[in-house]
């Protein structure tokens, strides 16, 4: 049994998961989004135990001079919204909530609002469900896979018995971890399975535990522990699965298993990259800017590690999915395809995402108190959410509200240092009006000679990348008077207000320029810095508000 006490801060790792207890229900350790239990225990399946009978084949499966243009112009194509009225799964209702802990009435400073526990669109019973930290994400706190078996005997099991004393997986995905289990063995690494299906009741208990116990207290847990209803293990396909010789280490050093390196280890490198071979998808990489040079399993120490905006949360070499042998070399190919190491590189969520017609890498988290200014929710009323106006609204169906008032471009100003421009525009948004990445400010990320919003590095060591517009998305543009005239082919011309930035909170930028994500804009009169390259012979810039490739309020402004 390993400490209830979170591991000292110079052994922690970003991680959903650590290993807590709770008193009041005994001796049980808690691991990652399941009870975890001891080598010795029944529910801990490995490499050498007995596994289940195959009983199937896994399915495949200065001042500004106004020259306001009052009338629109259209100067791109808009993105074409998805065909698919109900992306996310149709709704469903929620009858009863059953995890008050985390609710507005509960004992945390950070909670839920009581609209974002109404409704859950996740159909468990798909094997590509998107299950994730959206308020979109969610299953039905009654919901439990039928086809449960012990992951030692093979044998069918209850939802509650799998929670009480048997690991337990949905059946086609313990046939395909028995097999990876074997090949694991086979190439002399013993793998591990310390924990399984969880339901949503289980799951409050343990991010409640973990949100009280964690140093960064709720939001802390946010990062690593899935609320309940959206942990990928309620769907009874994904494990988390370490080593016998990984688990032995964390024992004899009081580490336990959620500690730095497992990923360059070699069960964390097998599964890195045999996994997909059995059916099995790692959902939660290192985002490739945060990734060690050269490495996809070491991060890098140089800058603080923020969660992986393609996914919301921090990286998991031990977290794996089940989706399916077709699916999962299907999600392989495009994975190999979209470009691994490159700011391109997709994770399961984006291969999801394109799949349901969905535009941008991801949805943002519900809003809880912790991500304000990077958070959705379903509440009308911005008394009844923690993030208040610092959010996304959604309707319905999980679409982004758009207000019934446009933003409003108040100014606009230009101040010249050598070769850069730093231009600051002052807009008022009405609260909840939708913006995107990428948000800049007077300290970067500035747009360089050639570079454009189809080409920008969000820190100066990172590899340039595009953010295309989004439907629905308002942001600040910029470019020089005369525009750019484009050059040669379509590789190398240049767009129409090639410099554009977000009308989102500045201190948003570190985590969510990383990806290509709809945002809300600050609310009310507020300041964006865009800092853009002086373009030789050119005296003058002009500004505007786009959204949808339609110019707003535009006007010219001296660049001296």
């Amino acid at each position: 049994m390993v400490s209830a006490s979170p591991p000292a801060a110079s052994s922690r790792t970003p991680r959903r998961h650590r290993t807590t207890a709770i008193a009041t229900l005994g001796a049980l350790a808690i691991t990652c989004r399941h009870p975890a239990a001891p080598a010795d225990d029944p529910r801990v399946l490995s490499s050498n135990s007995p596994t289940p009978t195959p009983t199937s084949t896994p399915t495949p499966t200065s001042t500004s001079t106004s020259t306001s243009t009052p009338t629109p112009t259209s100067t791109s194509t808009q993105t074409p919204t998805p065909a698919n009225p109900t992306p996310f799964g149709p709704p469903v209702a929620i009858p009863r909530y059953t995890c008050p802990v985390v609710l507005r009435s509960g004992s945390h400073r950070s909670f839920l609002a009581v609209a974002d526990t109404q409704v859950a669109f996740v159909d468990g019973n798909d094997p590509l469900a998107l299950a994730n930290r959206a308020p979109t994400g969610v299953l039905p706190p009654d919901y439990a896979p039928s086809d449960l078996v012990d992951l030692r005997s093979g044998s069918p099991r209850s939802a509650a018995a799998c929670e009480s004393s048997h690991a337990c997986l949905r059946r086609d995905a313990a046939t395909a971890l028995s097999a990876m289990l074997d090949a694991m063995s086979k190439d002399k690494v013993a793998g591990q399975v310390t924990s399984a299906f969880r339901g949503f009741s289980t799951q409050c208990w343990v991010f409640a535990s973990w949100a009280n116990k964690a140093r960064g207290g709720f939001c802390e847990a946010t990062q690593q522990s899935a609320l309940p209803g959206h942990s990928q293990h309620q769907l009874g396909t994904t494990v988390d699965l370490f080593t016998a010789e990984w688990a032995h280490e964390g024992m004899r050093t009081g580490g336990g298993v959620f500690r730095n390196g497992f990923g360059c280890s070699p069960g964390g490198r097998w599964l890195d990259e045999n996994a997909w071979r059995f059916g099995y998808v790692l959902p939660y990489p290192i985002h490739p800017d945060d990734r060690s040079q050269g490495s996809r399993c070491e991060p890098r120490r140089d800058r603080p590690q923020t969660i992986n905006a393609k996914t919301g949360y921090m990286q998991e070499p031990w977290h794996l999915r089940f989706v399916g042998a077709d699916a999962a070399s299907r999600y392989h190919e495009a994975w190999l395809a979209s470009g691994p190491g490159s700011p391109d590189e997709i994770t399961l969520e984006q291969w999801l995402r394109r799949d349901r017609g969905l535009v941008g890498d991801a949805e943002l988290p519900v809003c809880d108190g912790c991500e304000c200014g990077a958070c959705a929710t379903f509440a009308p009323d911005d008394h009844g959410t923690p993030c208040g106006a610092a959010s996304l609204q959604l309707d319905a169906s999980g679409r982004a509200l758009a207000p019934s008032e446009p933003p409003v471009l108040v100014g606009a100003r230009a101040t010249r240092d050598g070769g850069v421009i730093a231009v600051e525009v002052t807009v008022r948004s009405p609260p909840h009006t939708i913006t995107q990445t990428p948000v800049t400010s007077a300290e970067g990320p500035t747009y360089g000679p050639g570079s454009t919003y189809e080409s920008l590095a969000p820190h100066a060591d990172d590899p340039p990348r595009a953010y295309a517009d989004l439907a629905g998305a308002w942001r600040v543009a910029v470019e020089p008077v005369p525009p750019s005239v484009p050059q040669g082919g379509a590789e190398s011309r240049t767009p129409r207000w090639p410099w554009r930035t977000s009308l989102a909170s500045a201190e948003i930028a570190g985590a969510w320029n990383r990806a290509n994500v709809l945002l809300p804009a600050r609310a009310d009169e507020s300041s964006v810095v865009v800092r853009v390259p002086a373009t030789p012979g050119t005296s003058k810039l002009r500004v505007t508000l786009l959204r949808d490739g339609v110019e707003h309020d535009t006007r010219e402004i001296e660049s001296f």
